[in-house]
């Protein structure tokens, strides 16, 4: 049992995005005359949560009372409302689809039947692209303004749920800020191990010249690892066979475009895949690629051919993907790039440490501050399969048909870890559904990737064919199949107008 009711400190190492945000959701959690400290060491590096947003980042913005037009204005934040892939099917240049930040409004996902949407079914049956069925497709296409979104947003008519992307720079002043007036403590200096005491909880911190006594500890000293890593040697889980980027280059490109695009675009390329993130003033950028094709200089050289002009190379990053397969020991947990790490694909570092955070507010919320052991087990025990979840939702990218480098060929012959194969498999017979979903969500968490975006992406990429969506189609009773014969005349302009079917399930 972890008993955190006479609590006096609890110690935040690292101050960067992750260790600002971890500080303001406990001193939330915690009664005021708990000090919450932040231990700032200037020498970590994390490659963290990047700048591209996640469909949680509202609500934890809103959760822990940071306003949101504020947070516009500190961290030059821009509108996200999805994902665009470029060249992802082998297609050239003008092959794209997108994955988009679906919400209420959109009649085909308000019609479902045994797990399923038949309207999407219908459209990938007749090869359609999913995402022209978003009311609000037509202002990210067009390039809509910053200003432009928001009215729309307004509307409630769009079928969009909002995210941002921002500068992680600026985003991180603005915490600090915030928590400084919050009543939080920042301690600049390297933390240079800890002390545990008998049961293995970490009593004190020790600092350049000094020990910080603490009850509770946050790990966020990306890839230093500091806790699990080096004090707890806990059990490291890779990723490595199933993703095979492990490499990354950063730079910043000047935007083309008088209005930066409301999604975050993704370009596959011959070793890996490229990422364009539009703030107002700049594109953050970078690509991440696998050492076994491309070294820095081949990547630069890629980068520099596909966009026309040079680029000025900020970091070049080593990847180790992977996850802890135990994130809470004791009185310490690790977050973020702390307790494990993927590639930046589809924000899902960022999406899967918000839900860190959430769960970890949450437990201590509803437990009083007193945390039986096996709440813990639960914790981690969900953390895991969440990062599972992440890790087969970013290989379904990697399942597409390009063959025309060494790089997708062999991933495309490559083995699939059995969770994600036995996934696939299902997938050629049927689209995605939420018991699909389910395995990767347990004790409160919730789902990261949700059913839509899987089927975005798998039928997107074909791993959902044509003759899946039609075989799923003919199971229905036969009203509801001239429903969606009357939604294909629709489509195709044989109909002027298609009234909502009876019994549609909301």
């Amino acid at each position: 049992m972890l008993n955190l009711t006479n609590a006096r400190r609890i110690g935040i190492v690292g101050g960067d995005l992750v260790g600002w945000l971890a500080a303001i959701e406990l001193r939330r959690v915690f009664e005021p005359d708990v000090d919450v400290t932040v231990i700032e060491t200037p020498e970590l590096f994390s490659f963290g949560l990047g700048e591209g947003g996640s469909r949680n980042l509202v609500d934890t913005l809103c959760r822990n009372e940071l306003d949101l037009d504020i947070f516009v204005g500190e961290a030059g934040a821009t509108y996200k409302l999805g994902v665009l892939y470029d060249n992802w099917r082998g297609g050239g240049i003008s092959d794209r689809y997108y994955r988009l930040f679906c919400g209420p409004g959109i009649p085909e996902i308000e019609w479902r039947v045994d797990g399923f949407f038949p309207l999407l079914s219908a459209r990938i049956a007749m090869g359609e692209d999913l995402h022209t069925c978003v009311p609000g497709f037509d202002a990210i296409a067009r390039h809509a303004s910053q200003k432009d979104i928001e009215r729309l947003l307004a509307t409630g008519q769009s079928g969009l749920c909002r995210s941002y992307h921002f500068d992680a720079e600026a985003f991180e002043r603005y915490l600090k800020r915030v928590g400084l007036s919050r009543g939080i403590i920042a301690h600049a200096s390297a933390v240079c191990g800890m002390r545990l005491d008998e049961r293995g909880c970490v009593r004190s911190l020790h600092l350049d010249g000094e020990q910080l006594e603490v009850d509770f500890v946050i790990d966020a000293s990306g890839f230093a690892r500091l806790g699990l890593g080096s004090v707890f040697g806990t059990r490291w889980r890779s990723f490595a066979n199933t993703l095979p980027t492990d490499r990354a280059i950063t730079f910043d490109l000047e935007p083309s475009e008088m209005c930066p695009d409301p999604v975050t675009r993704l370009t596959a390329m011959k070793a890996g895949w490229m990422w364009e993130v539009p703030l107002n003033r700049k594109i953050t950028a970078g690509y991440v690629f696998s050492s076994r094709y491309a070294d820095h200089a081949i990547a630069v050289a890629e980068v520099e051919h596909r966009l026309g002009h040079r680029v000025q190379p900020k970091h070049l990053l080593s990847l180790d993907q992977g996850y802890f397969e135990t994130a809470w020991v004791n009185n310490l947990v690790a977050l973020g790039t702390a307790s494990g790490f993927v590639e930046p694909l589809d924000a899902a570092l960022a999406t899967h440490t918000f839900e860190q955070l959430r769960n970890i507010g949450r437990v201590l919320t509803n437990g009083g501050g007193v945390v039986p052991a096996h709440t813990i087990e639960a914790y981690n025990s969900a953390n895991a399969r969440s990062w599972t979840g992440v890790r087969d939702f970013l290989r379904l990218h990697y399942d597409c048909k390009r063959n025309d480098a060494p790089f997708w060929r062999d991933i495309a012959a490559a083995e699939l870890p059995g969770g994600y194969a036995e996934l696939r498999a299902c997938f050629h017979k049927r689209t995605p559904r939420w018991i699909d979903i389910q395995p990767y969500v347990g004790s409160g968490w919730q789902a990261l990737f949700h059913q839509l975006d899987w089927i975005s992406v798998a039928a997107s990429l074909g791993v959902v064919p044509a003759k899946a969506a039609r075989a799923e189609l003919r199971r229905l009773s036969a009203e509801s199949r001239r429903e969606v014969q009357a939604y294909l005349d629709l489509l195709n302009g044989t109909m002027s107008r298609h009234l909502p079917p009876s019994g549609w399930v909301h």
